[in-house]
């Protein structure tokens, strides 16, 4: 049996007008290291759906379609599903959730039979802020229960049907007020969205927010062989081209509480580009980012994960704040930042 709870259905839209509820699955075939990003979602209050799918194959075949502005239609989101046209999740059976795509390219019928219940992140360590504390200041209803599991189904990417058995997988489901474009703009300077699963040995999700007021955030989980761990602190290193979005790979290190470290070793299969109103980023739009879709490695496991990397980290003529191994500062200083323990153990 599955584990959900009401958090992992559709909720009721708050009456913010970029209020937004969304799921995620990311997957990856063992056999063939065929893997996807698919993403289902809706802007209830302005009546449009969104579809980001993009799959690859380690060839180099990659099929990707966004539907970023669709208007909703009845149906579309019910008690226990939701609908973006070209694509459909839903929790109508117990022992699974149920994603479906359909693309005159490609086609997705998924099944992920989770290993724990949803997960809600947390902050992690102090608010490193250019003025103080920062929070969203919402009391719309919001949150980001997330889960992993083994995968199941079938994909086509043009003539390449791929039969999945034996897959890992990862879902995300975020609801809450999301802008879409905004004057002035609201959205990132940089960040590294890490998540995926190595099987029921290792499952996590690693988020670095750099926002566009200087503030920097962490947050995320770890799940450790079933259970929940307690993080300390984390760093995430995107390996890239000299086109600064394509990512080769990098790693991320965990420190737990407990003083163990973990070190996440990763290699991507392909990038998928993703931003919000516009297909690759741009004027009105977030900037674009990447969904590296990848094989994490730790400790004889493997996996799947999104390396997921946004940098716009200058935002134009911004100054630069809340570096970590680069000195902005003027005349004799010290980096306040311990990062010895990223590098013992390698």
């Amino acid at each position: 049996m599955a584990h959900f709870t009401d958090l992992d259905f559709p909720h009721t839209p708050g009456a913010h007008p970029d209020w937004q509820e969304s799921w995620v699955l990311i997957f990856r075939d063992r056999v063939t290291n065929c893997v996807g990003f698919l993403r289902t979602g809706s802007y209830p209050n302005q009546g449009t759906t969104q579809t980001h799918w993009g799959m690859a194959l380690p060839d180099g075949t990659r099929f990707r379609r966004h539907l970023l502005d669709r208007r909703m239609q009845p149906g579309d989101r019910t008690e226990k599903t939701a609908s973006s046209g070209t694509m459909k999740v839903s929790f109508e059976n117990p022992d699974y959730v149920h994603f479906q795509g359909h693309d005159p390219d490609a086609e997705a019928d998924l099944r992920i039979y989770d290993f724990y219940p949803s997960q809600n992140y947390e902050l992690i360590g102090a608010s490193r802020s250019v003025d103080g504390d920062h929070t969203s200041g919402s009391r719309e209803a919001h949150g980001h229960p997330e889960s992993a599991g083994r995968v199941e189904g079938h994909v086509r990417i043009g003539d390449h049907v791929i039969e999945i058995k034996d897959g890992y997988g990862y879902r995300e489901h975020g609801f809450g007020p999301r802008a879409l474009g905004k004057e002035p703009p609201q959205f990132f300077r940089s960040a590294r969205a890490h998540f995926g699963s190595l099987g029921p040995a290792l499952s996590y999700s690693l988020i670095t927010s750099h926002a566009a007021d200087g503030s920097f955030h962490k947050f995320g989980f770890l799940m450790l062989d079933g259970r929940r761990e307690k993080i300390k602190d984390f760093h995430t290193f995107n390996s890239t081209f000299g086109d600064g979005l394509s990512v080769v790979g990098g790693w991320t290190q965990v420190l737990l509480e407990n003083g163990q470290k973990i070190r996440i070793d990763v290699e991507t299969i392909d990038g998928i580009v993703t931003s919000t109103s516009l297909n690759n980023g741009g004027p009105g739009s977030s900037s674009a980012g990447v969904e590296a879709l990848s094989i994490p490695r730790w400790n004889g496991h493997e996996g799947i994960c999104d390396f997921n990397m946004i940098d716009n980290a200058h935002r134009g003529e911004q100054p630069v704040s809340n570096l970590f191994l680069a000195n902005s500062e003027d005349g004799l200083s010290k980096r306040k930042d311990d990062l010895s323990w990223i590098h013992s153990n390698r």
